[in-house]
């Protein structure tokens, strides 16, 4: 009995077959990959919004130290224009005194030299 080789048609449905189950495995394979972003992908949009939200309240509270800041900054400001004015008055008052008693020492000195 003389062997029979494949002829040409066993050889297109073997590779037929072979591309079939090869398309097959690509689309499993492609779905699972897809499946895996997907699951990452939403692990990524939950970190990331965990992450915005730390952001604002960050900048919440910068926001509310810099009214602090500025609220403090208008009150030493303000402390301290109270302060130069208060030494303003004394240092004229002193002046006054001064002018007073060098006027009064010239009056003294005027009447012993008589």
């Amino acid at each position: 009995m003389a062997e029979k080789g494949l002829g040409k048609r066993d050889l297109e449905q073997a590779f037929k077959g072979f591309e079939k189950r090869r398309d097959e495995k690509m689309k499993t394979f492609g779905k699972k990959v897809v499946d895996q972003f997907h699951i990452i992908s939403e692990g990524l949009i939950d970190q990331i919004k965990l992450l915005a939200k730390g952001h604002e309240r960050i900048i919440e509270r910068l926001q509310l130290m810099q009214k602090e800041n500025e609220r403090q900054h208008q009150e030493t400001r303000s402390l301290v224009k109270l302060s130069f004015t208060e030494l303003d008055q004394r240092l004229t008052n002193l002046e006054t005194q001064m002018k007073e008693m060098q006027e009064w020492k010239k009056q003294v000195e005027g009447r012993l030299q008589i």
